[in-house]
């Protein structure tokens, strides 16, 4: 099994552009929550996109960029970033966001669009069947990962941006009238800055960083190593910039063509908007560039929390091939809760755990920048906000 630093050999940062390193970046954010909420925010909120997207920008472009850096200047050390809140919090913490973007949340979530993809070309495979099958997949596809993932990731990834942009492109050109039985404008935004928590990407952030980070330390210590900084803020730019960009088509894509889909389930959207746009042969394409993303993506997370399981958390008592197996096992029963299951199980956690990180990132990055000293009492006091106003 791969060690984290080699687990995500799809998003290896060469030495190269900025444009080549910003589309690298790019393509570690984007995910299943990344295509599928900006589609439902779109067909929720129809001509008000522009509040919603406002919203979503903020939390799901802005704040991981912020997180990213932040975590950078922290030398991508988890155990400074998280143990600032004490030591014993900062480890649950950290326990947390790993089960988040692994086995209970990411993982399970890319199966069922998977799922949802594949399902009219299966024969109509049940959920359950489907995720004993991706189980196996990813499974036997993690011990020879790095070949396959990087195989598939260079030919997929290219044709899901191609098709991402003439979906966009042509959806746009080809939408008529936009939904006007709408929430208020206060309501659409909120509904936006609330949707870019379900994108998890702040927490994809902390965990890309110990990738990210090496790329630019060609010249630590050395008189170039000015020029790395601004480079890792210019790339991180341009992959905030493209994320901004690509939420802003989907959005519209689905205020133009996904309030007329009647209850079509989350997970398909894409599939019926691209087959709406694209036609039959379009739609097919899209369909295998994403499954196959999503599929390269699930290797990834899962070799990830397998090593965290097996090194941080059992101090490498645990085998790594039963690491592996019980992340693919406890993946596959939070599958089977379906899409809106997974959801309705995320949603409270991350509406309590979002505003507390995005303050930490906000203090911690005045830390690394300016000494700021303070940050235990903030954040304690807006987790506990969070949850009250959850609650009540």
């Amino acid at each position: 099994m791969l060690t984290q630093q080699e687990a995500l050999p799809k998003q290896t940062l060469k030495q190269s552009g900025l444009l080549t390193t910003g589309l690298a970046l790019f393509s570690m954010f984007f995910g299943a929550g990344n295509l599928i909420f900006p589609l439902l925010i779109g067909k929720d909120v129809g001509s008000n996109v522009w509040y919603a997207v406002t919203g979503l920008g903020i939390t799901a472009v802005v704040v991981p960029f912020l997180g990213l850096i932040a975590m950078l200047l922290f030398q991508a050390d988890y155990s400074r970033f998280f143990s600032r809140i004490g030591k014993q919090p900062g480890i649950l913490l950290l326990l947390l966001l790993q089960l988040i973007l692994g086995p209970l949340g990411v993982i399970p979530r890319l199966i069922t669009l998977m799922h949802a993809i594949a399902k009219p070309y299966l024969f109509e495979i049940p959920l359950g069947a489907f995720t004993v099958l991706a189980g196996v997949i990813i499974f036997a596809c993690s011990f020879q990962r790095q070949r396959l993932v990087a195989y598939l990731g260079g030919i997929f990834t290219p044709i899901l941006l191609l098709s991402l942009f003439a979906l966009i492109a042509v959806g746009l050109f080809s939408g008529t009238a936009m939904n006007s039985d709408v929430p208020s404008a206060q309501s659409s935004f909120f509904q936006g800055l609330l949707g870019g928590y379900n994108t998890m990407d702040l927490i994809a952030a902390f965990l890309f960083a110990t990738v990210v980070l090496p790329h630019f330390q060609k010249n630590k210590g050395k008189p170039g190593h000015e020029h790395d900084l601004r480079k890792m803020f210019l790339s991180s730019a341009i992959a905030a910039a493209l994320l901004f960009l690509t939420y802003v088509g989907l959005c519209f894509i689905s205020a133009y063509h996904g309030w007329n889909l009647g209850n079509c389930p989350p997970q398909q959207m894409i599939s019926a908007i691209a087959h709406q746009v694209l036609g039959p042969i379009g739609g097919c394409i899209a369909a295998v560039a994403v499954l196959t993303a999503c599929l390269t993506t699930a290797m990834t997370l899962t070799s990830i929390f397998a090593d965290y399981l097996q090194k941080d958390l059992c101090k490498g008592k645990m085998h790594p091939v039963l690491a592996l197996f019980l992340t693919v096992g406890l993946t596959g029963i939070f599958a089977n809760l379906g899409f809106e299951g997974i959801a309705a199980f995320l949603g409270p956690i991350l509406q309590v755990v979002y505003p507390g990180l995005i303050l930490l990132t906000l203090l911690n990055l005045l830390h690394a920048l300016y000494g700021q000293k303070i940050v235990r009492v903030p954040v304690y006091l807006t987790f506990t906000g969070a949850a009250v106003i959850y609650l009540f």
